[in-house]
């Protein structure tokens, strides 16, 4: 198809559409009426030849065709905002730009603080948005809702790029006294303790789980939470195992007096990535997000280092 056969200006609608999935709130946002938008989508869906969006009880939904579409569309109008804009060179000092980051809150707890000094040295005005990694991360990179993801490494997804930031260890952490800790840390008797599980997405069981049980071994997790950082409190105070990285244990045994001891199964090393939308890779602003990550990560203390 030749591009001088398509009205261009149906990308903007399209985007729009399928970011909104709603007529009125994409005339909003592109700012033309609403039955100037009725009419955009009548044009879109004649020309693919599929509803797009779809009517399902109160609310509108993306058929298969305008989920495929729809990282197109964003990077699209990514574009064509990049070749309409003014040229302006990215400087930290004065830039107002805020940067959406998705990450687990032990990353958080991690990175933020000297990310965070960073910034304030370096670009007191830019503005961070955290939130946790929700299970469509890499659409939401795709659409431009979100900047990056930091968090354990992984397949590269479909328009995006990655960097390797570390290598993690996985540790058991337990309270000061735990009878786990008074003797080398088998897998059986790692087995025959009671377990407390960080679980962001509501899983019972992990890789660990998978190895205990080729070993004919299996482990009673008593608890799960969805945060790491209440994980601490509960083990002060119980008879609780938790198996997490050695950075992040390291970090808590010393505000909770915890003790820290290899783990005996499971995968005892992971890599902690940085993930982008692949339309960002050139974009000055964010190339110089990705480098104040990696050096945060870098002022991240050492396991067993000094705090």
């Amino acid at each position: 198809m030749h591009l001088q056969s398509v009205d261009t200006h149906l990308v903007v609608a399209l985007h729009a559409l399928l970011l909104e999935r709603s007529v009125t709130r994409a005339a909003r946002r592109v700012g033309v009426t609403q039955p100037s938008m009725s009419h955009a989508l009548s044009r879109l869906r004649a020309h693919f030849e599929d509803p797009l969006l779809v009517q399902v009880g109160r609310q509108m939904t993306l058929s298969a065709r305008a989920l495929d579409l729809a990282p197109k569309a964003a990077e699209a109008v990514a574009r064509l905002e990049q070749v309409f804009s003014p040229v302006e060179r990215f400087d930290p000092r004065s830039s107002r730009r805020t940067f959406r980051l998705a990450a687990t809150d032990n990353l958080e707890l991690l990175v933020l603080p000297p990310l965070t000094r960073i910034l304030a040295a370096e670009a007191p005005h830019i503005n961070l948005r955290c939130r946790n990694i929700p299970a469509d991360f890499a659409e939401l990179l795709r659409r431009g809702e979100l900047d990056a993801k930091l968090g354990r490494g992984g397949p590269v997804p479909d328009g995006c790029r990655s960097t390797l930031l570390a290598a993690e260890e996985i540790v058991c952490v337990m309270r000061r006294g735990h009878p786990a800790s008074r003797k080398t840390l088998t897998a059986a008797r790692y087995a025959a303790c009671e377990h407390l599980m960080v679980s962001p997405h509501g899983e019972d069981q992990s890789a660990i789980d998978d190895e205990l049980a080729e070993r004919g071994l299996r482990r009673r997790v008593n608890l799960t939470v969805s945060h790491f950082l209440v994980a601490p409190f509960i083990l002060s105070g119980s008879d609780l195992l938790l198996t997490v990285s050695a950075r992040v244990a390291d970090a808590l045994a010393r505000k909770l007096d915890l003790v820290v001891r290899p783990c005996p199964v499971g995968t005892k090393h992971y890599t902690l990535t940085l993930v982008w939308p692949g339309r960002s890779e050139d974009d000055d602003g964010h190339r110089w997000l990705r480098t104040a990550i990696q050096r945060a990560v870098a002022d991240c203390p050492a396991p067993g280092g000094p705090p």
